[in-house]
């Protein structure tokens, strides 16, 4: 029995219990004290929603920052536009949308009782979502292979930029397809009440036209979404580190100091690319075999329960999205300058502002800016001089 149909039998039983056990004076206060969750749509109690909201917004806050850091370090320099870049970029893209986006209309789904936000709403959330982590477990894959590539044939042809945008496209039709599904059979269901404070309620699900068709459904998007991915990922990864160890190998006559620096490097690379796998697979892994369990066998009595472990999992698969930025942006070398050179600006922005905003002379702030490390050039010094023709400073 699914939540709309334990919803329908409360509702039902709480109304045939209050008729038949109550005076008429006192049916509508007991009425409405016993429905109270369904007159005020809420799933789970406050200090559920509490947690629930603190975590999903810093999630929401962390991975939306990341991912928006990794897509202006792109946009403001040309060179990052690179080919293999793409692929960052791509799984930035996607990431950022399970934030701003599906992450939001998620928690709604988790915490009120009903939909009240109509069919296309309910269509596009599930979709939607499911095609930003289609995209971003891809463009995962397709970062180990290109990877892969690059460290075991390093003599093939190099990556052109035709061929990044052929498979960005490919990427994202993939993605789709895979998705389409739930934008198809997710529907809302209108059950009619018929109360003075509740006339009606509204539910998101999906009605498949096979029986158990969404249990086949999450065999197959945990195959290829988790599955294949994990595989292709670790299989790419272990082959790098072990070429990575016979190259070293062969370089015995490297002078012992070189030597050893570059085998530091060799295990911080190998550190990073088991890092990689492990974090992806113990993300996805839990939201995966939860959705399996449930859709073959649903064993929660209590909806609220439910709920409360499936956004546990679901919050468990989306810091994919906190930690993407971390392993693909950060530990990148080029990324993480241009990283530094942002954070650069933003202060040396803040502390003009301040500077100016108590009155000191232009001279003292020029000074300012170069004491504390401004890497930004003449550039932004030509900008404060602009900027200090229209500033009155006392």
């Amino acid at each position: 029995m699914n939540d709309l149909e334990m919803d329908t039998v409360n509702i039902s039983t709480v109304i045939y219990d209050t008729l038949l056990n109550e005076s008429m004076d006192n049916i509508t206060e007991h009425l409405l004290k016993k429905l109270q969750s369904y007159v005020n749509n809420r799933a789970i109690n406050d200090s559920a929603l509490t947690v629930l909201l603190l975590a999903y917004v810093l999630l929401i806050l962390a991975g939306a920052s990341g991912n928006g850091l990794v897509c202006m370090a792109v946009a403001r320099k040309p060179q990052m536009r690179t080919s293999r870049n793409v692929f960052i970029i791509n799984l930035a893209i996607s990431d950022l949308i399970l934030c701003l986006f599906t992450m939001p209309f998620s928690l709604v789904e988790i915490v009120l009782k009903f939909w009240p936000l109509g069919v296309i709403t309910c269509k596009l959330v599930a979709s939607l979502q499911a095609t930003s982590i289609f995209v971003s477990t891809i463009s995962i894959t397709a970062i180990a292979l290109d990877r892969y590539k690059v460290i075991v044939y390093p003599t093939q042809e190099s990556f052109r930029p035709v061929h990044a945008v052929c498979t960005l496209i490919s990427i994202w039709t993939v993605a789709l397809l895979l998705s389409i599904p739930l934008f198809i059979f997710r529907t809302v269901d209108h059950i009619h009440v018929g109360l003075p404070w509740l006339d009606s309620v509204d539910y998101c699900l999906e009605r498949w036209p096979l029986d158990h068709g969404r249990a086949f459904y999450s065999v197959f998007s945990m195959i290829f979404q988790y599955v294949l991915p994990i595989v292709i990922v670790s299989v790419a990864y272990a082959r790098i580190c072990r070429k990575l160890k016979n190259r070293m190998a062969t370089n015995c006559s490297k002078l012992e100091e070189k030597q050893e620096r570059d085998k530091k490097r060799v295990q911080k690379t190998n550190i990073l690319l088991i890092s990689i796998a492990l974090i992806f697979g113990i993300s996805w892994l839990p939201l995966n075999i939860l959705n399996i369990i449930v859709d073959f066998h649903y064993t929660f009595q209590d909806p609220s329960v439910f709920r409360i472990v499936f956004a546990c999992c679901h919050m468990a698969g989306m810091s994919s999205a906190c930690s993407n930025p971390f392993l693909y942006g950060w530990l990148n070398e080029n990324f993480r300058k241009e990283f530094k050179d942002i954070f650069s600006t933003c202060y040396t922005s803040f502390s003009y502002n301040k500077r100016s905003a108590r009155g000191e002379t232009t001279e003292s702030i020029l000074l300012y800016s170069r004491a504390n490390g401004n890497k930004t050039g003449r550039t932004d010094i030509r900008k404060y001089d602009t900027v200090v023709v229209t500033t009155n400073l006392r």
